[in-house]
């Protein structure tokens, strides 16, 4: 008698095969679609994070160096694209400094202060009342009756200096607080393009918006007001820095 041994052997129908597929399909579509949102999730992330950072430093930088601008030395140029200032290098309170008419002079008394960055490239102004009285077009209006360069300082007493300027002078009247501040050049931010320039260095960039500066002088009631304006884009997000900087009026 013949006997047949039948081996059983297992595989995968085509439906199984086509099952298989589908499902592969369907989860690989999930996964690709949750990587897509994750990285642009961190890309924009990354977008704004860039805008902030780079935003915060320019504007906190000039946010510093207005608060210590000399009173009444901010003006706008270019259109508004500009905004020019004049830092205070040092500042003290005076007790004698030639006023018409006395007779000119080349000395001034001063109270004692740190003098650490004082040198004789500086020029000492007393009682600006706008810009007029600061600038010649361009230029420091130096000589013009409210700023004087100055030389050296001598020790007096323990509590004054006597400070040398470079020529014999006479201020045109006096500072309501006897205020003497010493300074030395201009400061200017610029908006050119979308590139935000102190001095011609970049500071920011990716700046959309075209009115950026806006200056309110001082009155016998209140101080300057500088207001900023800055909107930074990158990768269609977008951040707006807007600050209302209030610069000391103590002439």
């Amino acid at each position: 008698m013949l006997k047949f041994k039948v081996n059983n052997q297992y595989g995968f129908t085509l439906i199984e095969l086509v099952i298989v597929m589908v499902l592969l399909g369907v989860l690989s579509v999930g996964v690709s679609s949750f990587l897509k949102f994750g990285t642009q999730i961190y890309s924009e992330t990354s977008a704004r994070d860039q805008i902030i950072s780079s935003a915060r430093f320019a504007v906190e930088r000039l946010n510093r160096e207005l608060r210590h601008a000399l009173p009444n030395s901010i003006r706008l140029k270019n259109a508004s694209q500009c905004i020019e200032f004049i830092p205070i290098v040092e500042s003290t309170i005076y007790t004698e400094i030639p006023v018409a008419p006395e007779l000119a002079t080349n000395e001034m008394t001063v109270i004692k202060f740190d003098d650490s960055l004082f040198n004789n490239t500086l020029s000492a102004v007393v009682y600006p009342l706008s810009p007029n009285d600061l600038y010649n077009g361009t230029d420091l209006f130096v000589n013009n009756g409210k700023i004087f360069g100055v030389d050296s300082i001598t020790d007096n007493t323990s509590d004054e200096w006597t400070v040398s300027l470079d020529g014999n002078i006479q201020f045109p009247q006096d500072s309501p607080t006897n205020r003497l501040f010493f300074i030395k050049d201009s400061v200017s931010y610029c908006l050119t393009g979308s590139a935000l320039t102190r001095e011609g260095i970049l500071m920011a960039e990716s700046i959309i918006n075209v009115d950026p500066f806006e200056v309110i002088p001082a009155t016998l009631q209140r101080n300057s007001i500088v207001q900023v304006r800055l909107t930074f884009e990158n990768n269609t997000e977008q951040v707006t820095f807007n600050n209302e900087i209030q610069v000391p009026n103590v002439p």
